[in-house]
């Protein structure tokens, strides 16, 4: 409002000053390091992104390690009081790929949990052997699952 009295008053507006648009080695250099800037910032915020993605993928590792190293120490302990009984729900959470023996095979087959042909195999061997030695075949289990389980944890802690 009040500029639109101003300009009533004078009548004009008044002139624009002219300036030379040349420019100076100051304003390149300035260019310059604000696009490095700009670079900088762009590959700080990459390099972030990927290491916030990589500490996610190691925490999730972390995480499955600690469970599984804790149903390992649980089955381990149950073993001892109850042998084979009150297993399944252990091995079963523990085991994530059915199709994989590589992890505690003669447990799996002993327990009946996620077990396949090489666990079974390996449970008709030991029973085999126990009976041509004439030892407990349940003992022999325990000794072969105790063997497996301390195995594979210690497996997981060498990762």
């Amino acid at each position: 409002m009040v500029g639109v009295l101003l300009i009533q008053a004078c009548g004009t507006l008044p002139t624009p000053v002219p300036v030379d648009p040349s420019r100076d080695w100051l304003d390149y250099v300035s260019a310059f390091s604000g696009l490095v800037g700009a670079l900088l910032a762009a590959v700080a915020i990459i390099y972030a992104a990927k290491q916030s993605t990589q500490a996610k993928q190691d925490l999730v590792r972390e995480r499955r390690l600690e469970f599984e190293l804790s149903l390992l120490a649980e089955i381990r302990r149950q073993l001892s009081s109850t042998q084979f009984q009150h297993l399944s729900g252990y091995v079963g959470a523990l085991i994530t790929d059915a199709s994989d023996e590589s992890d505690i095979p003669v447990v799996r087959a002993v327990v009946g949990t996620k077990s396949g042909p090489i666990g079974g195999r390996l449970k008709d061997q030991i029973r085999e052997d126990a009976k041509n030695r004439s030892a407990d075949v349940q003992s022999e289990w325990l000794k072969a699952a105790a063997e497996e389980i301390d195995a594979a944890i210690q497996r997981r802690l060498e990762k």
